[in-house]
């Protein structure tokens, strides 16, 4: 784990628009982001995550795009965002995210430069569950609480919230 690991950003908004910037907010276990649109849309992907490097080297590569506009709610920095294995579990704060599903270039994304869905392909981001809720904010450390891709017995949260002991192998 890279322990400086954070988050570099928070972004809430309406469904097919631009999402806005936000110090802090509220993730609901089960749920999502309070006031997202697509919070409560889908059993398990409850929020997206993307790589705060991957948006500015977009933006070196002269694509005119800014965070609220790729959709994601959540931009990491300094983790190893992508190459996360579903069943991995993101500690921020008090909030504890299962990575379920790699993030697929869509539809909004297509609309900023049809070349973007091809330069994201492996580098799009993470769809997240949430398991636990509470608040965030910017600057959060964010830790691997539990690494699917690693083997050892670490703490692993469930749905309800409760920790339990899991044994890990490698596959």
């Amino acid at each position: 784990m890279n322990s400086k690991a954070k988050l570099a950003g928070i972004y809430s908004g309406a469904r097919r628009a631009s999402k806005t910037a936000l110090a802090t907010a509220d993730l609901i276990a089960g749920h999502g982001l309070a006031g997202d649109g697509h919070a409560g849309s889908h059993p398990q992907r409850h929020v997206s995550l993307f790589a705060w490097e991957v948006l500015q080297a977009l933006q070196t590569e002269d694509f005119n795009v800014t965070p609220g506009e790729l959709s994601a709610n959540l931009f990491t920095e300094d983790l190893a965002l992508d190459e996360l294995l579903p069943g991995t579990q993101l500690r921020i704060g008090p909030v504890i995210l299962e990575i379920v599903q790699v993030r697929k270039p869509c539809q909004s994304i297509t609309r900023i430069n049809n070349r973007l869905p091809k330069r994201l392909y492996g580098q799009c981001g993470q769809l997240a569950s949430v398991l636990v809720g509470g608040t965030i904010q910017i600057g959060a450390t964010i830790e691997i609480f539990y690494d699917k891709a690693h083997s050892g017995t670490v703490p692993r949260a469930s749905a309800s919230g409760d920790y339990a002991v899991a044994s890990v192998r490698q596959t």
